[in-house]
Formats: structure tokens, sequence, C-alpha cells
């Protein structure tokens, strides 16, 4: 008994500083004197990983106690915050941004012939003409540019004036439709890598997805029958979907998850 006690008390040490590790998200908003600040950047200097503000200066960050969270924005102090264990609680978290001046650079001021009159001034203005695609009236200025599946299959299935030939030889031949199969793949690479880019930090620490299974859970869900790009638009719901799929999933998982 008294050579497995030590081993007890080591393993709830190294278990108690295990929980010590786990991060959970902190929710904060940010503000002045007077509103909300959107778009601050906001990052855990611990962890290295950040975030911005949204419109209504509210923002989320994986944190635990005594974390310092460095928040900065052009025409305020930056400022190091330091997450307490009694911000985790029921209470909502306000930190307060301080403005300050912004120092102009140096102007010189040059003597001209205007005399403050529009009509008369606008003679002796002189301005640059932009030149671009858009101004020199090119075709499709202006245009989305088409990734290159979009503009493979675009070519394949675009004719410019008489008959329409090489779109017809085209769909004989299959091609069209391996094309548009090169670009269905292409979008679903799209919302794959929107998910993981956006989504990861949730699906392991709140969702508890092991991290060798996070690809093969975002496969899962994306290839879901009842997933849709428009979910991909709308956090929350995105948010909701992930929490329903990620119990399907280790329910498919049993061993891993139990």
């Amino acid at each position: 008994m008294k050579n497995i006690l030590p081993s007890i008390i080591c393993l709830f040490l190294i278990i108690k500083v295990t929980a010590q590790e786990n991060r959970k998200f902190f929710y904060a908003t940010l503000q002045d004197e007077v509103s909300a600040i959107a778009n601050a950047h906001v990052i855990n200097l611990n962890t290295k990983q950040g975030t911005f503000t949204n419109n209504n200066g509210e923002f989320r960050v994986l944190a635990k106690a005594n974390d310092t969270l460095q928040i900065s924005f052009v025409g305020y102090e930056t400022k190091n915050f330091v997450v307490d264990v009694n911000h985790f609680g029921m209470q909502e978290n306000y930190i307060q941004l301080k403005k300050v001046p912004i120092e102009l650079d140096e102007i010189a001021i040059k003597k001209h012939n205007l005399l403050g009159h529009i009509t008369s001034d606008t003679k002796h203005i002189k301005s640059k003409k932009e030149i671009n695609a858009e101004t020199l009236n090119l075709p499709f200025a202006g245009s989305r540019i088409l990734t290159p599946a979009e503009r493979r299959l675009h070519t394949a299935t675009s004719s410019y004036g008489g008959i329409a030939i090489d779109p017809l030889l085209n769909w004989i031949s299959g091609r069209i439709k391996k094309l548009k199969k090169f670009k269905a793949i292409e979008d679903k690479e799209k919302r794959i890598e929107h998910i993981r880019n956006n989504y990861h930090i949730l699906i392991e620490y709140e969702l508890k997805i092991l991290k060798e299974d996070i690809d093969r859970f975002i496969y899962f869900v994306e290839s879901a029958n009842d997933f849709t790009p428009s979910f991909l638009h709308n956090e929350v719901t995105m948010i909701l979907f992930l929490q329903k799929k990620s119990d399907e999933f280790k329910k498919l998982n049993p061993k891993n998850y139990k």
C-alpha cells in the first residue's frame, strides 16, 4: 500500500497539471468610452492564436486563467489583458481601450493660383486619369476572376459568333462532363478548406474530436446528405450542424469515443 500511494499522488498531480492546460472559450466585448470597437485584433500571447471583434465589438478566443490577451486597434493604446478564472462565469466581460491622438506628418504648403471658386479653380487643377481595365473598356473588365476549373469549363462551353461547334464537339466527346466533374471536386475542396480554417479549434476543443480524426470528421460533415453550402455563410447554423454531426460521428466510432 505504501508503494502504491506515491504513484497515486503522482498520477493526481499529472491529471491536475493537464487539466490546467485545457483551455475553453473566453467571451468578451471590446469598447471605448462611447461605443463598441469592431475589427480590433485580439491575440492570446500564450498560444499565439488570435481573432477579430465583430461589428458589436464581441469576440471569443481560447484561453485559461493567467493567459495574457493582447488587444490592438488603430487609434487606440494596445492593451494586455490578463484572464482571470472568474471571467469564465456567467458574468459579461467588458474590456475598454483608450483612444490616443494621431500625429500627422508635417505638411508643406506651396503657392498656387486658386481663387476659392469652384467654377474657376477646376480649370487650373490637373488630375491624372486612372488607367485600368475598366477605364480602357476592355472585355470582361471588373468581372470576377475565374478559378482554373471554371475557366476550362467556360472555354469548353462558350462560342464567339456563328454556330457553336466547339461546345457541341466537347459535349459529344464527354469533355464537358469531365470538366463539370473537376469543377464539382474543386467546389468540394473549397468547402472543406473553409470548414477546416474556421472551425478546427471548435471541433477539437469543444466538440472533443480527436486531433487525428479532424480531417476525417470534416469530410464526414461536408459529405452528409443534410449539409448544404449555405451553412457556410451562417456561423450559428454551421456550429449547430457540427455539434449534431459530432454526435453521429462518435456513435460510428465507439472505440475511440466512449
